[in-house]
Order: C-alpha cells, then sequence, then structure tokens
C-alpha cells in the first residue's frame, strides 16, 4: 500500500472528498489547454471548482483548509506566470488570480461587476426628495414615542434618501413591515413630484414560497397598499431567466421596468443571481435588499448578505448621522474609525417583536451567534425552568431520537392522517417540523422520513393519504415552487389530491399525475427551511462530524422556531456547530469593507 506521502495530490484529495471526479475532468480538460504547467495545477483547479459547491466563489490560497491538510503550499508568482492563468482586471483566460485569490474567470467578472454596480449605486441619489413630505411621512408612519433609537424608521429614512439600501434583520425585528412604511413614504413622494406618472413597484425572493410570504407580509402590515403593489414573484420570473440561456430577458440592454426593486431573502441569493439583479436595474432606480446576515448563504455560490453587510449596520459617518436626525428625530451612532462607502447604505434592525433577547428562543440565537457555546450551554441547561418551556435539549442517539419521534412527532402526524378537512390538515402539519443538518446517516432527513413512515405503516414508496411533500423545483404553470409543501389527501370522492395553502389562507388542489418533481418532508434539511417559519422545531444534529454543520446552520434551525425549539445534539456536536463560522474569503467582502 502506497503512504500518504506517495499519493499524488489530486488522487488524495479524492480520497478523502476534497474534491469529486467533476473536480478532477474540469482540471484535466484545463490542463490541456497549457504548455508549461507547474506543480499542483490541477489540484488548485480542481479545488477552485469544489470551492463553488461549497459556497464559496474562489479557491484562498492562503487559508484553504484542503490546501492545509493536503501540506500543499503555493508559489503565487510562479501560478501567475500560468498562461491559462490571467492577473486581475485581464481577461481571455478560463482561472483569473487576484492577490491570493484563485477564481474560475467567469465567477471574478460577476464578482467585480456586482462591485461597480454597487459603487455606482452608492455614488448617486434619486433624483428628487422633499425632506419636509419625508418628515411628515415618517410622524405619520412611525410612533414618535418610541424609547432610544426606532431602527424601523432610521431604516425606512434611509432607503428614501439613498438609492441603495440594505436592511437586515433577524425573525420578528419588522422588515416587512418596514418595507410597507417604505413604499408608503415612497408613494407620498410620487405623488408630490409626479402624481401623473405611477411608481413602478417591483418584488422579488429567490423561492415562490418567499415571495408569496412577501406580499402577504406586506399587505397584512399596510392593507391599503393593495392597489398599489403587485404580487411579490421569484428572482427567475422577475428577470425572465430563459432556459439554456446565461443571459436572462432583463439585462444592462434591456432593463427592468421599475422605479423601485424590493429583494427579500437576499442570504439565500447566489453570486451570479445578484450579478443578474444589479445589471437588470435601471440607472434611476432604488435598489431594497432585506434579509438576515446571520443566517445561512446561497446554497450556490456567495454569501451575498454577509458580503454587503460586512462590519456595518450599526454605525455611520458624521455627515449622514447630521443629515438623518432633523429628518427622522433619531441619532444613529458616529463610527470611531474610517468608514467605507457601503457603510452608509446598511442598517440592522435590532429589536425582535417575537424573542425577547433575553429569554428562550432570543437568548439561545444570540449566543450562537456571538458564538459562546458555554452561553448556548448555560441557556440550554437553564431551559426547563427558566425559559416558559422554549426551550429543551436531548442527545441524538438513535434511542433517545426514537423515543422523541414517537412521543412528539407521530402522533401528529397521526392526526394529519384522520384529519378530513384539508385546510385543518395544512394547519396541523405547520405546527412541528424535524429540521436536520444533512440528508444521510442516522440523523439525516431520509432515515427518519423512513422511520415515521415504519411508525406510521407506511410500506409502499408512492402517494399515499397523509403524505407530506415538498416541490423541489419551480412550476410556474402549476403555480407551485421549489420549498413549496403540500400535503396528499383522499378527496370524498375517494381520490387522492395533493393539497396547497395559497397566499390568501385559502386551500387548491392538484391531482397526483400533475404533480411536480418533489419529496417526502416528515423532516427536511435545515437548508430547505430557509423562508419558513413553524411553531416548533426539532433540530437535529448528526453525531458524525460534518463540513455542513456550522454556526449560521445551527442559528437558521433554531429561529425557524415561533414557540418551541428541542435541540437533539451531544455536546461535543454542539460545541463544533457554534465554533465553526461558515469561513469564506471574499473578494466582494475585502472591496466593499
Amino acid at each position: 500500500m502506497k503512504s500518504k506521502a506517495m499519493i499524488n495530490p489530486i488522487n488524495a484529495a479524492l480520497q478523502i472528498e476534497l474534491i469529486t471526479r467533476a473536480d478532477q475532468q474540469l482540471a484535466q480538460h484545463l490542463l490541456a489547454l497549457e504548455s508549461a504547467p507547474i506543480e499542483n495545477l490541477d489540484l488548485l483547479i480542481a479545488l477552485t471548482s469544489a470551492a463553488l459547491r461549497k459556497g464559496q466563489i474562489c479557491l484562498s490560497l492562503k487559508t484553504d483548509a484542503g490546501l492545509e491538510a493536503l501540506a500543499v503550499s503555493v508559489d503565487l508568482q510562479a501560478l501567475a506566470a500560468v498562461s491559462i492563468v490571467a492577473s486581475a482586471g485581464a481577461g481571455g483566460q478560463p482561472l483569473v488570480l487576484a492577490g491570493n485569490r484563485l477564481y474560475l474567470a467567469r465567477y471574478y467578472a460577476w464578482e467585480q461587476q456586482i462591485i461597480a454596480d454597487l459603487a455606482r449605486l452608492q455614488q448617486s441619489s434619486p433624483s428628487s426628495v422633499d425632506l419636509d413630505i419625508l418628515r411628515q411621512g415618517l410622524a405619520k408612519q412611525f410612533s414618535q414615542s418610541f424609547t432610544g433609537i426606532d431602527w424601523q424608521r432610521a431604516a425606512a429614512c434611509l432607503a428614501v434618501i439613498h438609492r441603495l439600501c440594505i436592511i437586515s434583520g433577524g425573525p420578528g425585528t419588522g422588515k416587512t413591515y418596514t418595507v410597507a412604511r417604505i413604499l408608503r413614504l415612497l408613494l407620498d413622494q410620487q405623488l408630490n413630484t409626479h402624481a401623473d406618472k405611477p411608481l413602478r413597484i417591483a418584488l422579488a425572493a429567490p423561492t415562490g414560497k418567499a415571495a408569496g410570504r412577501l406580499t402577504e407580509s406586506i399587505l397584512a402590515a399596510d392593507a391599503t397598499l393593495l392597489e398599489k403593489i403587485p404580487q411579490a414573484q421569484t428572482l427567475h420570473r422577475l428577470l425572465k431567466m430563459r432556459p439554456g440561456r446565461v443571459v436572462p430577458h432583463f439585462n444592462r440592454e434591456n432593463p427592468l421596468p421599475v422605479d423601485v426593486l424590493i429583494v427579500d431573502e437576499v442570504s439565500m441569493v447566489d453570486l451570479p443571481m445578484m450579478a443578474r439583479i444589479l445589471a437588470a436595474l435601471p440607472q434611476h432606480a432604488r435598489l431594497i435588499l432585506l434579509g438576515d446576515r446571520y443566517q445561512l448563504g446561497s446554497i450556490e455560490a456567495g454569501q451575498i448578505m454577509a458580503d454587503l453587510c460586512g462590519a456595518g449596520g450599526r454605525e455611520y459617518s458624521q455627515q449622514l448621522v447630521d443629515e438623518l436626525a432633523p429628518i427622522c428625530g433619531d441619532s444613529l451612532a458616529v463610527a470611531q474609525t474610517q468608514l467605507t462607502n457601503m457603510s452608509n447604505h446598511v442598517i440592522t434592525l435590532q429589536h425582535s417583536r417575537r424573542f425577547d433577547a433575553n429569554k428562550g428562543i432570543g437568548r439561545l440565537a444570540a449566543a450562537i451567534n456571538a458564538g459562546d457555546s458555554q452561553q448556548v450551554f448555560s441557556t440550554l441547561e437553564q431551559a426547563d425552568d427558566q425559559f416558559d418551556g422554549q426551550l429543551s435539549w436531548q442527545g441524538s442517539d438513535e434511542a433517545s431520537l426514537d423515543a422523541l419521534l414517537l412521543e412528539q412527532v407521530l402522533p401528529l402526524f397521526k392526526q394529519v392522517q384522520q384529519s378530513t378537512n384539508p385546510v385543518e390538515a395544512l394547519a396541523l402539519l405547520s405546527n412541528l417540523r424535524v429540521l436536520c443538518a444533512v440528508h444521510e446517516g442516522p440523523q439525516g432527513v431520509k432515515a427518519i422520513n423512513r422511520k415515521l413512515e415504519k411508525h406510521l405503516g407506511i410500506a409502499e414508496r408512492q402517494l399515499y393519504h397523509g403524505k407530506p411533500v415538498m416541490i423541489t423545483v419551480n412550476h410556474y404553470e402549476q403555480k407551485l415552487f421549489n420549498g413549496d409543501i403540500g400535503l396528499v389527501l383522499r378527496a370524498e370522492n375517494g381520490e387522492l389530491r395533493v393539497f396547497f395553502l395559497t397566499v390568501n389562507g385559502s386551500v387548491r388542489s392538484i391531482p397526483p399525475s400533475r404533480l411536480p418533481s418533489h419529496e417526502t418532508v416528515y423532516a427536511m434539511t435545515i437548508h430547505k427551511s430557509q423562508g419558513s417559519e413553524f411553531n416548533q422545531v426539532i433540530l437535529v444534529l448528526p453525531q458524525l462530524d460534518s463540513l455542513v454543520v456550522t454556526r449560521e446552520l445551527l442559528y437558521t434551525g433554531v429561529t425557524r422556531a415561533q414557540e418551541k425549539v428541542i435541540v437533539c445534539a451531544d455536546e461535543t456536536a454542539l460545541t463544533k456547530a457554534v465554533n465553526k463560522k461558515s469561513g469564506h474569503d471574499s473578494g466582494l467582502f475585502s472591496a466593499l469593507w
């Protein structure tokens, strides 16, 4: 047997699953174009390809864990001299070396385009803002008795006076409530300056489910906007993405017909999509981005919301503080260190109406974000007697997990099976969800789905009465989108139908033969739960070490719950999750901050 030292590094990378065969094939293809390859060039290309699948947009040649694990060092000067590697600012080659980062060329181009478009948005102001009308509107839309800084009011003010505004906030901090107020303020401005010209507004989100919730939440916050705003769309539908085409219908040469574009759940947006959004934005339009900077990044390449928010959101330039104070009455903090332009365009909503920061879910989420494992354990250990039943903690070993499923989960799905009312059954379904970090293994989605079907006495693998399903593709003809959850029930005539809740709270059904690609969803991954809320969440972490289990994953899972979280994890797994922040080396972050 060969020793580890004798194994070719790219084969070693395959063995320890740092790369896949597809990554290796890409490396071989590009290597064939190079007349004078340097040592380990194939490995660097393969790792750069693999980085995209892990959510990164480039390979960090100084900090990549894979290079460290393989004990491979990189000669940057020699790499820069390779003919298939272009330097930053140059083009025409499949790879780009920018400082210590190696990119596939198209991702470098997308990143640079985003940086340039954001700079343009930061440097230009709306054509006309009547400050008196803005001041009056803020006084009308927000309480004047608020103690301390009203971050929602400050965010609304910022969004009106700037063309770019990025609003971050956790669950219950009122992002869509704030957006409803922003829309009302912008409509007031339009009525005063261009009464004969309607304000063209577009609302969008990465998934159909998130788009539906955005419209619903805005109208719940301000029903008078019903005739003023359109239904939110998926980003693909907004841009009119075309199968097999990289450039959508709406692009830089054919901009969107909008004056205001609002995008929700930006943490789920990947780098290529953000580049397309910015390219399609008209020169005069406002862009308002909403999301949670601490939530999981996109499954695809890029952690856009984290990069955009950077170190900003709470401190501002003296000039902006002086400008905002007489308009909205809030005196924001002046930064004591030098700021980049981006700082004045980011604001973080800090008061959650859903979670008390000192209790239960709110306290646990804050401890996770801070990377404070001691506080996480302290909070979980005090859960039973201090936090009104919001939290519970147990192990994730097979016996403990089986007991929990039998006690807490099985009764709910038996109720769903027994229900003859689709509205009631779908409401029951949203009461509780098992969220797993991984697909495979004893603590994974597949194993838990199989266990619950077995306990329910279900042997078949096809559709059956009481089966919960999740759509895995966008299907515009059926008006079903990736992430939508439905329930198979037997209708009054005895035939199976698949029922879905609509945005207005009613239900609709389709025959099983017309159901798009889907999967069973007694349990689902935390990634798939983004944008969803459940009354109770059972959060399951694997016992075996996993690259995907990070602080952001844990935070996202915990904050899907409205009333209670049961954390199923041993102490070691929980400690690793809290301490492991999603590492990424981003030229976008560096350029903005």
